[in-house]
């Protein structure tokens, strides 16, 4: 089972390295400096949604509806998995009904990544004379929602990192 770890850590480094990359290196410069839908953890409002879509040149809007979108594709799903192997191996002592509602956060994740994926991508084809704000709206809750499972997936992950730390340790 630890096999998998290795591995999908590898992809997991690899398609955000390139992700990030492509944002930093053509995404970023093509919108005069300002963050991609994704990056805005805290969520966009309308008026942002409009002074992005405005900004964003033709190059920078098809990289985003290309490859950022198929990398952003593999990316939440390779990443979940990655986190619900780590979060099951964490918690083998547990019950296994308790180690499977461990792993939601991290499939809610990849969920909620690959909807705001498709939300984005149709704000990136309407353009920002053709948004609305129900449309930025949904798309900005799913944002949100995708970046508050990570936290929780990765804090959970934690406190199950440190609970096997201090089993292991009073064993000795």
């Amino acid at each position: 089972m630890m096999r998998a770890t290795p591995i999908l850590a590898a992809l997991s480094v690899s398609l955000f390295g390139v992700m990030l990359w492509l944002v930093h290196s053509v995404l970023k410069p093509a919108a005069q400096g300002l963050a991609p839908f994704d990056e805005r953890g805290l969520g966009y409002s309308l008026d942002d949604a409009q002074t992005y879509l405005s900004t964003l040149d033709s190059t920078g809007k098809a990289l985003y509806l290309v490859e950022l979108r198929l990398l952003d594709s593999a990316f939440p799903v390779v990443l979940a998995l990655l986190l619900g192997h780590l979060i099951m191996n964490q918690a083998a002592n547990m019950h296994p009904w308790s180690r499977l509602v461990l792993v939601i956060p991290a499939a809610g994740y990849a969920m909620m990544d690959l909807c705001e994926n498709a939300l984005v991508a149709g704000l990136l084809r309407a353009g920002a004379d053709g948004i609305t704000p129900e449309m930025v709206a949904r798309a900005s809750q799913f944002t949100v929602s995708k970046w508050v499972l990570l936290l929780i997936s990765l804090g959970l992950l934690l406190v199950l990192s440190m609970l096997r730390m201090r089993q292991e340790k009073g064993r000795d």
